[in-house]
């Protein structure tokens, strides 16, 4: 038995109770609906929100990956600014990509795990469809924030965008506030020093600055 259809028997077995949604958002996120409409003329397709939302993921993924490479060369080039007299030959590096991954990477985690945890949440106490505004949040976020943003500051900042962004107004599609700019701005209010300031997007140029003085 496939897995698709592992997931529709699990979806259709849990069907009308709390943990519904939690399977249906599961299965829809790896595979076309089996639901069909019926009626009327439709436009044939494969896609859903889902999709639409993947789609804009993937566009974004060139950005994330420009900002890895760019937080490594930034962290170098405070610390070797001659490095700033060659930026095409000293950009692409691996040194600065790993920069990028060990500092972006962990952002990105917490922010989808975080999120669609609260999602899933909702989804399950109010009994509806899991929504799937997030997936493009999530990936938002970690584009937004400094790179040295502790782990716990952005939970916290999530937690707040998504409930108070989002879900207070009824979930997506009704909301008034955007989730993502709603977390960039808790954490720009509750935590002035680390979000501004021309050194907070340079990894490790705060601790050198304290050490230093």
């Amino acid at each position: 038995m496939s897995l698709k259809q592992n997931l529709h028997n699990l979806k259709e077995k849990y069907k009308g109770t709390k943990m519904a949604p939690a399977f249906n958002a599961i299965h829809t996120f790896l595979y076309m609906p089996n639901e069909v409409t019926h009626g009327g003329t439709h436009i044939k397709a494969a896609d859903d929100l889902k999709r639409t939302m993947n789609i804009v993921i993937i566009s974004l993924l060139p950005c994330l990956l420009f900002g890895m490479f760019n937080a490594g060369y930034q962290h170098y080039a405070a610390i070797d600014p001659s490095l700033r007299d060659n930026v095409l030959a000293n950009f692409f590096t691996f040194d600065n990509l790993w920069i990028g991954i060990i500092k972006v990477l962990p952002l990105v985690i917490v922010s989808y795990a975080v999120g669609l945890g609260v999602e899933f949440i909702f989804a399950i106490i109010k009994g509806h469809e899991v929504e799937e505004g997030y997936l493009v949040t999530g990936m938002l976020v970690p584009l937004i924030v400094p790179v040295d943003t502790p782990l716990w500051m952005l939970a916290v900042a999530v937690i707040f965008g998504v409930v108070i962004g989002k879900e207070v107004f009824g979930g997506t599609g009704m909301n008034i506030l955007n989730p993502a700019l709603t977390i960039r701005a808790f954490l720009f209010f509750a935590y002035p020093t680390w979000m501004s300031g021309d050194k907070v997007w340079v990894h490790d140029a705060v601790n050198r600055s304290g050490a230093d003085a």
